[in-house]
């Protein structure tokens, strides 16, 4: 018996209904696939920034050596040159007023002189230079070390200490170690520097495309570099400069924030 709604719904109405559906479902499929995909892109909206802090600093504390030395024919002599000199070096130091807990006089060292003989090679080898087991001689050194964190006093003596020279005394002086001693408290101070200057690189960019900074999504913070002054060089492992008197100081932060 024949269904009478069939006669109602024509073959066209019938298929105009099942397209309909059909377009429904799709629709909101397609719509919950737009809400993901918006989704995934706005939790992708972040801007990424680096910032920086840069601080002058002066070294508050000195290491420096320097060295005297006699060369003698025989060994007592070359001792009793040195025992001779060394007094000297350390009444210099004292002349200075570098105090004399800041010194260290180290033990003497000394080193056998040995004239060099040519040798011929067979073959038509290149004659090479030999030394023989003949001693002609002695070399008595002496290192004082002076460690104070009275810098400038001892920068001075370390450039006047060459006038003992014209004494007749062999002098050698190293090029003094420039310490900073309070940086691990000047990191912490950087450090926060650096990520405040990251933060506000981060608004402006933020206000310049018309967003709102949201909140801090990750922060990674670079090494310290400390470099002399007016040296910009930057290394992976940090730089850690010990050879100039006054030093700059860079600390970096790399920072992603959530945009609104």
């Amino acid at each position: 018996m024949d269904d009478p709604r069939s006669k109602l719904l024509g073959p066209g109405t019938l298929v105009a209904l099942i397209l309909g559906a059909a377009l429904v479902v799709s629709m909101g499929v397609f719509s919950r696939g737009l809400t993901s995909v918006f989704r995934i892109s706005h939790q992708d909206h972040r801007i990424t920034v680096t910032g920086s802090a840069t601080k002058r600093i002066r070294s508050d504390f000195i290491v420096w050596e320097c060295t005297t030395r006699a060369q003698e024919i025989t060994l007592a002599a070359a001792y009793k040159k040195l025992a001779t000199d060394a007094p000297v070096v350390t009444q210099f130091l004292h002349d200075q007023g570098v105090a004399d807990a800041d010194v260290t006089v180290h033990s003497v060292e000394v080193t056998e002189l040995h004239p060099q003989v040519r040798c011929q090679k067979p073959g038509g080898q290149e004659d090479v230079e030999e030394k023989t087991d003949t001693v002609s001689g002695y070399i008595a050194e002496q290192t004082i070390e002076v460690k104070s964190a009275d810098v400038t006093k001892i920068d001075k003596a370390s450039h006047d200490v060459t006038t003992l020279i014209d004494r007749g005394i062999y002098i050698r002086s190293q090029a003094p170690v420039y310490v900073y001693t309070k940086l691990a408290d000047l990191k912490i101070h950087m450090l926060a520097d650096a990520s405040k200057d990251a933060r506000q690189r981060a608004e402006q960019i933020a206000q310049n495309t018309r967003s709102r900074l949201g909140s801090l999504v990750s922060a990674r913070m670079g090494v310290i570099q400390v470099n002399p002054e007016f040296s910009t060089e930057v290394s992976g492992e940090g730089n850690n400069d010990k050879t100039s008197l006054d030093k700059d100081v860079l600390a970096i932060v790399t920072t992603s924030f959530d945009v609104e």
